[in-house]
């Protein structure tokens, strides 16, 4: 049996627990703390040799200039329209594949699941070029749907989900199906219950993916009228000033805000995804 420890050794330790968590946010949140207080700084003072976190004069004025400089608001909605197609999209097709993956038998299964997991090997950039002929083709270029075509499913999606549904329990199944139960309905009525934190986390994952990305939405568009966010920031360098420092700022706090606030609303959903899918 473990002697019990004393009071004091208990408080002693969870103190150091708390400072050692404590330094690790503040390295964590640094970042984000200097970009958003940059961006209310005037811009020969963001790079100043003297470091110096809070603003000297505070420049409120930079967030109108940032979203001024750019259709920010039809960018907002372009991004929002993507993110949301991307989130459908990868909740339906990742669920289903995770299923039957997990709970249905079929010839070859664990080789088409080996060769399934083989494509998180292939680098996006890779595809990018198959991908855009296939758009083009299809005359999806400049919309919403061609600019969500690449992540239109997840492997990993596929593969957390797929964890989850394993540890459904086989006689639960088998219950179900005497009763007359077809695949779907098991489906719909015991594993989409059953797993609604780590569905949570694939549409977060799918969320933040669609929202961070540049490169391929800034090839699939070539108007204002379609583009997305993080293309926006590239309005914020002045062929003749060089890069506007605190409007950049600005611009990527403006972008953050709604994934920071996403996460905080869902954060116990992807903790208790992550750990329910057997990941860490």
């Amino acid at each position: 049996m473990k002697p019990i420890l004393p009071v004091h050794k208990k408080i002693l330790k969870e103190i150091l627990r708390n400072l050692i968590l404590t330094l690790f946010m503040i390295v964590v949140l640094f970042p984000f703390l200097w970009m958003i207080f940059a961006s209310f700084k005037p811009d020969q003072d963001v790079f100043s040799k003297e470091f110096h976190l809070l603003p000297s004069q505070w420049h409120f004025e930079n967030y109108m200039d940032a979203w001024n400089a750019a259709p920010f608001g039809i960018f907002f909605v372009n991004s929002l329209s993507t993110a949301g197609i991307t989130v459908l999209s990868q909740v339906i097709t990742c669920t289903l594949a995770a299923y039957g993956f997990a709970k249905v038998d079929f010839k070859c299964k664990k080789f088409l699941f080996t060769v399934f997991l083989a494509a998180m090997m292939i680098p996006e950039e890779a595809a990018i070029i198959p991908n855009y002929l296939l758009v083009q083709r299809m005359n999806l270029t400049n919309t919403s749907l061609g600019i969500a075509f690449s992540s239109l499913t997840s492997v990993f999606g596929v593969f957390l989900l797929r964890q989850t549904f394993m540890q459904i329990p086989d006689d639960l199944i088998a219950a179900a199906r005497l009763d007359g139960c077809g695949v779907l309905q098991e489906f719909i009525h015991i594993a989409v219950p059953t797993s609604k934190s780590a569905i949570t986390t694939v549409g977060l994952l799918a969320f933040l993916s669609s929202w961070n990305a540049y490169m391929w939405p800034y090839m699939i568009t070539d108007a204002n009228l379609h583009r997305t966010l993080q293309i926006g920031l590239k309005y914020m360098i002045k062929p003749d000033m060089g890069p506007q420092w605190p409007m950049i700022m600005a611009a990527s706090t403006i972008i953050l805000m709604p994934v920071i606030l996403l996460f905080i609303f869902l954060q116990k959903y992807f903790v208790s995804g992550m750990v329910k899918s057997g990941l860490k």
